[in-house]
C-alpha cells in the first residue's frame, strides 16, 4: 500500500488534533499535555525510517 503514511497522518489529524484542540478549547492543560505527547509519538513511530 502506498497510501499508508498519508491514512496514518489522516487519522492522526483526526483524533488527536481534534481532541487537543478541545481539551485546549476547555482549558485542560493535563488532558491537552497528554493528547500532544501521544500524538508526537505516534507521529515518531509513524514516521521513523528504521523500520523491520
Amino acid at each position: 500500500m502506498k497510501n499508508i503514511k498519508f491514512t496514518n497522518l489522516a487519522v492522526f489529524i483526526i483524533f488527536f488534533g481534534i481532541a487537543l484542540i478541545e481539551a485546549v478549547q476547555k482549558q485542560n492543560w493535563l488532558e491537552a499535555g497528554l493528547f500532544l505527547a501521544l500524538g508526537v509519538l505516534s507521529l515518531w513511530a509513524d514516521f521513523r525510517t528504521n523500520r523491520p
